[in-house]
């Protein structure tokens, strides 16, 4: 059985950004109706909102998921290619490409 995958993006946001940013993120990524991310992506248990100790304008984005299989199935998705119009409205508000990488969770 293969292991869960888990992706991890970060940016930084612009100087003056930094509010919009969070709130951009937190409602795209909190949701209020009680569903579980399960619920509205398959194959997606869950996913976290970070800010760097050491420089504050550094956002990161980290989703966990079942298997790579489920994200891989999910990145098929044409919506998907830009989080939902996510991608584009957080790159606005930043310095710098958005990065991401992927990790196998090897022990967790």
């Amino acid at each position: 059985m293969a292991g869960m995958f888990m992706t991890i993006s970060r940016c930084h946001v612009k100087a003056g950004n930094e509010k919009e940013a969070r709130k951009l993120l937190e409602k795209e990524m909190n949701p209020t109706d009680g569903k579980k991310p399960g619920d509205v992506v398959e194959g997606l248990v869950g996913f976290g909102l970070m800010k760097a100790k050491k420089d504050p304008s550094m956002y990161g984005v980290v989703t966990v998921w079942e298997s790579e299989a489920a994200f891989d199935k999910m990145a098929k998705n044409p919506r998907a290619k830009d989080g939902g119009g996510l991608v584009g409205k957080l790159q606005k508000l930043c310095d710098g490409k958005i990065k991401g990488e992927g990790f196998y969770i090897e022990s967790l």
